[in-house]
């Protein structure tokens, strides 16, 4: 792959970058900076193929990484406890105020919901707002700091840290009302998960997990050496799962299921972990036949997807944040207050 444009976000000071999004022939990232002493952040739009702005908003506090729909519209949450909506050329659609605390990632459900929940000190709700208006349509009350939220099959779930250290729960809740439908407390910290079908795979400290997303029957354990955390997000493609560990380590676990006289047991079992400078920001990609993640030590780092084995490197600059992004052959990369990308050639 070839370095076909980079944008650089100007002026601003202590720049963090959020993962790349595409939208059309559009890349949406997020950034946030250092503004009279507190935050401010800045959502760029940018074209696919040449890098050049489309449009800028600011907002006055930080912003998570994007959510878009097929229309071009993107969805942004803010630490004040705003959702912020734009349109496909960054005119502003609504702003849903869900009360005052931080707020993480929106999970789009379905054509018209949006949910979001609370994250840091204080929090205790995941909210659904209508995507049209930003009206909520309901509150849960999930106890405590919440990570990414994942959903599918008319279910959305996600763990949280309950509040005044008593545990962590994973919880299921019904899509269109909210209605707690199942919890399952852990003794370790468990982040972010990913739902294959009727299966959540999360990472947790100590071991990746497998949970039925109908029962939050505990499935699978692969348990990792030295209590490694897998605190980020995982790429999940077909039974393979690819994920980085806090312990500076890209792995590889497998999917199988065993079938016995009376029912299908599932497995995870190691395939293969390799070493990445630094560890890797956001979560790993596949970019055309090989594994990319991005290291802020060494860069974008492509590895071969069955063995591991270090194919290349494509320098980034050293900054704060970011992520991969792969998107119709191209890959772009945001580090700092820099955004890369790479074409066919």
């Amino acid at each position: 792959m070839k370095l076909n444009w980079s944008y650089r976000l100007p002026k601003e000071r202590q720049v963090g970058a959020r993962v790349p999004v595409a939208s059309a022939d559009t890349v949406l990232v997020a950034f946030h900076y250092d503004k009279a002493d507190f935050y401010e952040s800045a959502l760029v739009a940018l074209d696919r193929t040449t890098g050049q702005e489309r449009w800028r908003t600011t907002i006055p506090h930080v912003i998570t990484e994007p959510v878009t729909t097929p229309d071009g519209a993107a969805y942004v949450s803010s630490f004040s406890g705003t959702v912020h909506a734009f349109g496909s050329n960054g005119e502003k659609l609504w702003d849903g105020r869900c009360g005052d605390r931080n707020m993480g990632k929106p999970c789009l459900v379905g054509n018209d919901r949006l949910v979001v929940a609370e994250a840091g000190g204080g929090a205790s709700r995941t909210w659904c707002l209508d995507v049209r208006t930003g009206a909520v349509v309901w509150a849960f009350e999930n106890q405590g700091h919440s990570y990414a939220l994942a959903a599918n099959n008319g279910r959305l779930v996600h763990a949280t840290v309950l509040a005044k250290g008593a545990g962590v729960r994973l919880h299921c809740v019904e899509m269109s009302s909210g209605r707690p439908l199942w919890a399952v407390d852990s003794s370790e910290w468990i982040f972010h998960p990913v739902v294959q079908d009727q299966t959540i795979l999360i990472g947790a400290r100590g071991s990746l997990r497998a949970y039925s997303l109908q029962t939050g029957e505990l499935l699978a354990r692969l348990d990792l050496e030295d209590q490694e955390a897998i605190d980020g997000q995982m790429l999940v493609l077909g039974d393979r799962v690819y994920f980085g560990t806090d312990a500076g380590r890209v792995r590889c676990a497998v999917m199988q299921s065993k079938r016995s006289f009376f029912k299908t047991r599932l497995s995870l079992e190691s395939a293969w972990e390799a070493a990445c400078e630094g560890g890797i920001r956001g979560r790993p990609a596949m970019a055309g036949n090989a594994l990319a993640v991005l290291s802020p030590e060494d860069g974008i780092v492509f590895l071969e997807p069955s063995t591991g084995q270090r194919l290349s490197v494509l320098k980034m600059p050293k900054g704060d944040g970011g992520g991969l992004l792969y998107d119709r052959e191209w890959l772009h990369a945001s580090m700092g207050r820099e955004v890369r990308a790479f074409g066919p050639g």
